[in-house]
């Protein structure tokens, strides 16, 4: 190929769209709005998280996370540990309407992202939580709730 061939297929490939983690996963009818999160650190990741979950797009946020992702909540002493993408998924997609996770006091350790969330749903007191996020290649793969 000249070099004359290769800068005019250039415009043509970028121009194209990248497979979605929806096509690729056979995901596309549950959550069609979020592609493919490659090369995203734990901080850009977090960020379209929140992001997807207080405009309320549940099912775009969720599709951040790892299949095999952990949600460990602590209430009043005991810990509940919840397992999978279903189980998981599902507690963030059965929230009230209004549900919002508003981070603050960011901490950023790699592929860990800690913060201190305020926790608003309607026609509940807010609550404030100490937050952990394992990030690993873009998904969220474990979550740690305990509160303040």
């Amino acid at each position: 190929m000249v070099a004359a061939e290769v800068v005019a297929e250039a415009p043509e490939a970028a121009s194209r769209p990248a497979p979605t983690l929806a096509f690729r996963t056979g995901l596309q009818r549950a959550w069609p709005s979020v592609g493919y999160t490659r090369h995203m650190g734990a901080v850009d990741t977090m960020e379209t998280f929140f992001d997807l979950l207080n405009s309320g797009d549940r099912e775009g946020a969720v599709a951040l996370m790892d299949e095999r992702a952990e949600l460990r909540v602590h209430i009043a002493g005991n810990a509940r540990t919840l397992k999978g993408l279903r189980e998981v998924g599902g507690w963030f997609l059965r929230a009230e309407p209004g549900f919002r996770m508003i981070p603050g006091d960011v901490r950023d350790m790699g592929s860990t992202y800690q913060a201190n969330l305020l926790v608003v749903k309607p026609g509940a007191p807010t609550q404030q939580l100490d937050a952990s996020f394992r990030v690993e290649a873009g998904k969220i793969t474990a979550i740690n709730l305990t509160p303040r």
